[in-house]
């Protein structure tokens, strides 16, 4: 088998895992009278519960699609560890929201005037070699901005614009009105690489974060979008509200989606715009700490080493989203450590890169106990008890 076709290969076993994954037992496995469940069978009453009462399972870089073995292995000759964390490939939005995927993470890049990303290095450096597969550039010439890991390195996403990954996400919960509240989190990719001869991303600037809220709001409507102001109500501050209880109830929040931006201080100050509460924005931040104004949702990837915080955080009201495995090494291990830290601290969204086990690597998987698709809190919610 050729290593263009060991790449064709490796799509269809994915897709065929789909199918296997939907077979696997959900909460009827499991006696409803001991459910924990929050959405799908078996779910238990829920009029009592906060939206950050719940936890639920969400997927890393959910665009992402798998580099081709010839533009691999061009990395591979630059980096060898960099070959290997690269090395996953994920579901469409749509199929993997139907696994009960419940938080979808974009990378985005700005790109007003359209085509910037449109003649990425490494497929140009490998075509016509074996390996090799075709890019389909065709949506990267509109203005906007667009979806991938690193430019010129890894471009293969499985919905390349900012609008059209939204527009899948907000068809898919149109039609399933009573899921719990997805989270869509990002990242505003800026700058180059280390990796020689790639094209420098733009900066984020005001205007660039202007422009992301009209694109936002150009595909959802404000009651669609779960938003800083609804959360902060009457209260001052947006953090003040947080710590009294002020997130939608779950019921309330069914349907609904909230976006969060996960980047650094100086990042999130330029997108907050001297609004310290995040007045009038649709956006909640990687809160800089727990005492700033617009402290609400946080981005805290190690369960290990920042258990203790998660932990405090989560009880004390906020949103977390943690990761399970990183860079492709508990899935190569088989180490479960880092997944179980995760579910222990409470965070409410958990990310993984293998919903779907990688068999070629180990049986890792991650997915809550009973398969359900969302749970009550273990650290926060009573019921669960």
């Amino acid at each position: 088998m050729t290593c263009s076709e060991s790449f064709i290969a490796r799509l269809i076993l994915v897709s065929s895992a789909t199918v296997a994954a939907s077979l696997l037992p959900m909460a009827t496995a499991q006696s409803c009278e001991d459910s924990t469940a929050v959405e799908g069978q078996c779910s238990i009453e829920t009029s009592h519960m906060k939206m950050n009462d719940l936890q639920a399972i969400g997927s890393h870089n959910s665009y992402k699609l798998a580099i081709p073995p010839a533009e691999l292995e061009l990395i591979r000759g630059y980096n060898e560890r960099s070959a290997l964390t690269l090395d996953y490939t994920h579901l469409p939005l749509t199929q993997q929201l139907e696994l009960g995927m419940r938080q979808i993470e974009l990378d985005i890049f700005y790109d007003p005037e359209g085509g910037r990303f449109a003649r990425p290095l490494l497929p140009q450096q490998t075509r016509g070699k074996e390996g090799a597969v075709e890019f389909d550039a065709s949506e990267l010439y509109t203005p906007g901005f667009k979806v991938l890991h690193s430019q010129d390195i890894d471009v293969r996403s499985n919905c390349m614009t900012w609008i059209t990954c939204l527009q899948e996400i907000k068809a898919w919960s149109e039609a399933n009105p009573q899921h719990i509240p997805v989270l869509i989190m990002f990242n505003a990719k800026e700058g180059g690489s280390a990796y020689p001869g790639v094209t420098p991303a733009l900066n984020f600037t005001v205007a660039a974060y202007e422009d992301l809220d009209s694109e936002i709001l150009s595909v959802f409507d404000r009651e669609q979008l779960i938003t800083p102001d609804e959360v902060r109500g009457n209260y001052a501050t947006l953090r003040e509200a947080v710590l009294n209880g002020g997130w939608p109830t779950l019921d309330a929040a069914r349907g609904r989606i909230f976006i969060a931006m996960d980047e650094r201080p100086e990042k999130v100050q330029v997108y907050m715009r001297g609004n310290k509460s995040l007045e009038g924005l649709p956006i909640f931040v990687n809160s800089v700490n727990e005492d700033s104004d617009h402290a609400a949702y946080f981005t805290i990837n190690d369960p290990v080493g920042s258990f203790e915080r998660i932990q405090n955080a989560v009880k004390a009201g906020f949103i977390v989203r943690t990761r399970a495995d990183a860079n492709t090494f508990e899935a190569r291990d088989n180490d479960p450590s880092r997944r179980e830290a995760a579910f222990a601290t409470g965070a409410q969204y958990i990310s993984t890169d293998y919903y779907i086990p990688r068999r070629e690597f180990s049986d890792y998987q991650v997915h809550l106990p009973g398969n359900v698709i969302a749970r009550c809190n273990p650290v926060r919610s009573s019921s669960c008890n």
